[in-house]
């Protein structure tokens, strides 16, 4: 069975992008440019993800998850927040709401987002493994991909993970590696 993805993004060009990109990956979109037509479309569908723009009109992507909770039909329903430039205040909103993840349109592009729900959904294998005692390979891995070899987070002091993602585009032995924090995420 196909997953269904909700797209409920106020921009008509970019909702039509990831709509169109998500339907060559099989997946089945329903799209709508409007917070109340968004909560109907979850109501009625139960879409297995929903992608849901800040600036909705009418009901905005936080009011949505928040509503969405208190209905036990539709409380599990995981969304991922859009905007299309990051707000540091959206971001940690999204966080208190517990959306799924926060996207920034200006610095993804549809195979990246593809690549987060393929994560969600379990079809993209990641792995988060915690470092213990970093070693010298790791210290030096940190530094090679711009961490400076400290491996700790910049924001909050929190260990950091290492992180590998496969990358099936490229094959199933390829993985692109980063370190993530291990609150911040």
């Amino acid at each position: 069975m196909n997953k269904k993805i909700l797209i409920a993004i106020t921009d008509d060009y970019i909702r039509g992008i990831y709509a169109e990109f998500l339907q060559q990956e099989n997946f089945l979109i329903l799209e709508t440019s409007d917070g109340e037509k968004a909560l109907d479309l979850a109501k009625k569908e139960m879409p297995n993800l929903i992608l849901a723009d800040v600036y909705l009109p009418k009901i905005n992507a936080f009011d949505l998850i928040k509503i969405l909770r208190k209905d036990e039909s539709t409380k599990k329903i995981p969304v991922m927040i859009f905007e299309q430039f990051e707000r540091e205040e959206d971001k940690l909103k999204a966080l208190e709401v517990e959306a799924k993840d926060f996207i920034i349109g200006s610095l993804i592009t549809p195979r990246e987002l593809l690549l987060r729900i393929q994560i969600h959904f379990g079809i993209q294998k990641t792995y988060r493994i915690p470092i213990v005692n970093g070693g010298k390979d790791i210290k030096q891995l940190a530094t090679d991909l711009g961490f400076g070899g400290n491996l700790t987070c910049s924001k909050c002091g929190s260990p950091l993970l290492l992180y590998l993602i496969r990358d099936l585009s490229k094959g199933k032995d390829y993985f692109k590696v980063s370190f993530v924090c291990s609150k911040c995420g």
